[in-house]
C-alpha cells in the first residue's frame, strides 16, 4: 500500500513528542549548565535536514532570547584546521545519526575553544553524543520512510522545548494528538 510506511510513522510523532515532553530532566540540566556559564552567543552545527531544524532554532533563539546565532561551518575545522575560542558559547548540534566526522570535529574543536556543547539525535550510543556536555535524545525510535521524518519533527520540538525551558516557561508547551 503505497505511503502506509510514511503514514504510520507521521502518526508516531505525537508520542515522539510525549516522550521528550517527559524529559524534562535532561532540559533542566541543560538549562543549569547554561545558566552556570556566562553565554551570550550560540553557534549551531548541523546539515541536511538537521540544518533546517537549526535555522528554527536560529529565529526562536534570536526572538526568544534576543541572543545572537550562528550558523558553523564545519569545514573551517575539518579542513583548514582553525581554532575556536568559544568562551560564553553554547554550541548546539543537531544531526539524526550523531556520526558525521565533519560535525564531530567541529564539535571537539568547540569544546577544546570553550564552549558548552549540547547535542541532539536520535542515537543516544552516538559519537556526537558521546561527545557532548548534555545530550538531548530525540527518542524518535528507528525510521523506515524518510531518514528524517520523526527526527526532523523531533528536534523542532526539542528545540522549542530547550528554549522555552531556558526561559523558565516549561508549563506553556501542549500537544495536541488529534484524538
Amino acid at each position: 500500500m503505497s505511503g502506509s510506511i510514511i503514514t504510520g510513522e507521521i502518526s508516531e510523532i505525537p508520542g515522539v513528542f510525549t516522550k521528550l515532553n517527559q524529559s524534562q530532566v535532561v532540559f533542566d540540566s541543560a538549562v543549569a549548565e547554561i545558566k552556570k556559564r556566562a553565554i551570550n552567543n550560540v553557534i549551531l552545527l548541523a546539515r541536511g535536514t538537521s540544518g533546517h531544524a537549526a535555522l528554527f532554532l536560529k529565529a526562536l533563539i534570536e526572538t526568544e532570547l534576543g541572543l545572537p546565532v550562528g550558523i558553523a561551518a564545519p569545514s573551517a575545522v575539518s579542513i583548514n584546521g582553525a581554532k575556536l575560542n568559544y568562551k560564553n558559547t553554547l554550541v548546539i548540534g543537531l544531526s539524526q545519526s550523531g556520526q558525521s566526522p565533519d560535525l564531530l570535529s567541529y564539535l571537539e574543536a568547540a569544546k577544546s575553544g570553550g564552549a558548552l556543547v549540547i547535542t541532539m539525535t536520535n542515537d543516544g550510543d552516538s559519537p556526537m553524543a558521546k561527545l557532548a556536555d548534555i545530550h538531548i535524545d530525540l527518542l524518535a525510535g528507528k525510521e523506515r520512510a524518510l531518514a528524517a521524518t520523526k527526527s526532523y519533527s523531533a528536534q523542532l520540538f526539542a528545540g522549542v522545548k530547550l528554549i522555552r525551558s531556558w526561559q523558565g516557561k516549561v508549563n506553556n508547551i501542549c500537544i495536541v494528538t488529534g484524538k
